[in-house]
């Protein structure tokens, strides 16, 4: 027999093998337990498809906070600096007495520094960092009282001053702001 033939052979059907009817399409016993196996093993893989699914979307939320708070240590190092810088700008010298030339030199070094302050909270900004808001009312979620002090001309529990600016990143409370609230009561 050719190669041919052989292959011809085995692509005809078996005379000797009956056809089916429509009788022989019902099911045994067998049939029903394999077709229920396979309903398991389809909702199995259904299940582990929803595992997988929710698995992407906790994975890419982690990774969204992780980007979003990723410098939040650095952050935190930082805000001693930039508070000192603060307290610097607060405490400028009298310059009434000093010669005129002395004051344009220094005019000049105050400008270059408040444009380094400038760069600085324009960083902080880019990156998500907030100064925490301090007007009115007392907030313990942003404010720490580190003291009170009477003022009559104001509401009680009003923030009268502020001892240390407080800070935010990406609406989270970084560092509350210290502040003094006037416990005057009505």
């Amino acid at each position: 027999m050719s190669k041919q033939e052989k292959q011809d052979e085995v692509l005809k059907p078996d005379p000797s093998t009956p056809l089916r009817s429509a009788q022989d399409d019902k099911m045994d016993e067998g049939d029903v337990d394999r077709c229920e196996k396979c309903e398991e093993y389809l909702a199995g893989w259904k299940r582990a498809q929803a595992d997988y699914a929710n698995l992407k979307k906790e994975s890419e939320k982690a990774r969204i906070d992780i980007v979003a708070y990723a410098n939040e240590n650095l952050l935190h190092e930082l805000l001693p600096a930039m508070d000192q810088f603060e307290t610097a700008m607060e405490h400028l010298p009298d310059l009434s007495t000093i010669p005129e030339e002395s004051k344009v030199k220094f005019n000049n070094w105050l400008m270059g520094i408040k444009a380094v302050k400038q760069l600085w909270e324009q960083t902080f900004s880019a990156v998500g960092l907030e100064r925490v808001e301090t007007a009115g009312v007392f907030d313990p979620n942003k404010h720490f009282a580190v003291g009170k002090e009477e003022d009559v001309s104001q509401p009680p529990d009003t923030v009268l001053r502020v001892v240390r600016q407080g800070w935010s990143l990406n609406g989270k409370a970084l560092r509350p702001a210290n502040v003094i609230v006037n416990s005057i009561t009505n």
